[in-house]
């Protein structure tokens, strides 16, 4: 038997290909993938790594085949329903031992033998390492949630990008009951990080955009959020000045630039002893006003990823279906059209993609 995946070769390149389904040990096992999303960094991946891969990582479906000793560890038999994450972590290094995998070395296929899923190339036995495939291989090292029968595949795509909203908001950002929280960019993780400060009982969540993002913000207020801004018309600091009396935020997250034209407002806008958590940017930032941080008294996190534990409370969210998280998933595909789905999700077809599924069977 054949299975049929859409593999990125050169920069911003797929194309469907056939791949033989693996053999699979006592300790694997065999994924029959319903969906699996797109996520914001795929979009950076496929404009600029032209490893020959298989993308596709907030991935879901059904297990397909098992081997007696992955059952018992991971505690799942064939026709189970699940999530899995992206980390394929050792199990035993510092970071795995506080629960802190996604930071360990073996999830990176950067380092000598790093595997991680919707990352690794083709190259590497037995191919099937991302979600843009009709099969994907359950190395050893799988970290899985079960995930019920009765939510639709789309929205449990959502589990990993609304598992780093827990993460950046709740566990890093400490958005809880009395807390006043802003989000720059309305994104699929900004949205997350208003959702996710809400669900936790945030007093206050605004959202901050630009006037292309004027959908997306409407999907924030629908989400939770209870005010939002357009940068581009309004100063944000002076708008979270009027709607605090002059009291501030707690918590800024910035998932839109961790650039100058987004930081410095989020330190303007922080009361002290306030929290900025930094997902966005890659690069150093000129005019950063460090003495600002510093008479402040301010705390600056820096954020990848997510925890376990973050996961599950999003799974959790979603499993409940009391929010339209559908207005999020803006695009269902099939292999044939991942090119257009990742594209889509980095704008270049218009404004209002959020969050776009990629679906093998359809």
């Amino acid at each position: 038997m054949n299975v049929f995946a859409s593999v990125t070769s050169g920069i911003g390149h797929s194309a469907v290909r056939e791949f033989p389904l693996p053999d699979i040990g006592a300790d694997a096992g065999l994924l029959r993938v319903e969906a699996a999303g797109v996520c914001g960094s795929d979009v950076n991946s496929y404009r600029r790594n032209a490893t020959p891969r298989i993308m596709g990582h907030e991935n879901v479906g059904v297990i397909e085949q098992i081997g007696e000793l992955a059952a018992q560890r991971w505690g799942v038999t064939i026709g189970d329903r699940v999530a899995l994450e992206e980390y394929l972590p050792c199990g035993h290094c510092r970071y795995c031992r506080t629960s802190e995998f996604r930071l360990c070395f073996e999830t990176d296929p950067r380092m000598s033998g790093g595997v991680r899923y919707g990352s690794t190339g083709i190259d590497v036995a037995p191919s099937l390492w991302g979600g843009y495939s009709q099969y994907l291989y359950l190395h050893p090292r799988s970290v899985l949630h079960s995930v019920p029968a009765s939510v639709p595949a789309e929205l449990l795509t959502l589990a990993l990008p609304l598992g780093n909203g827990f993460e950046w908001a709740t566990v890093l950002g400490g958005a809880a009951p009395g807390k006043l929280v802003g989000v720059f960019g309305p994104g699929q993780q900004g949205l997350a990080c208003m959702l996710a400060a809400k669900a936790a009982g945030a007093d206050l969540v605004v959202g901050f955009g630009l006037d292309r993002d004027s959908r997306r913000l409407e999907v924030a207020r629908a989400l939770g959020a209870d005010h939002t801004v357009d940068v581009s018309k309004a100063d944000p600091v002076e708008v979270v000045r009027d709607l605090t009396g002059g009291q501030l935020l707690d918590v800024v997250i910035d998932t839109a630039a961790g650039s100058r034209a987004t930081l410095v407002p989020a330190v303007d806008m922080l009361r002290h002893t306030g929290t900025l958590v930094v997902p966005a940017g890659n690069s150093d930032v000129d005019g950063f006003p460090i003495g600002k941080v510093r008479q402040k008294f301010l705390t600056v996190r820096g954020a990848r990823g997510h925890g376990y534990s973050s996961v599950t409370w999003a799974i959790n969210l979603i499993a409940a279906q009391r929010l339209p998280l559908e207005l999020m998933t803006t695009h269902r595909v099939g292999l044939d059209r991942v090119d257009f789905a990742i594209r889509s999700t980095g704008g270049e077809f218009g404004p209002d993609a959020i969050h776009a599924a990629v679906e093998p069977w359809r």
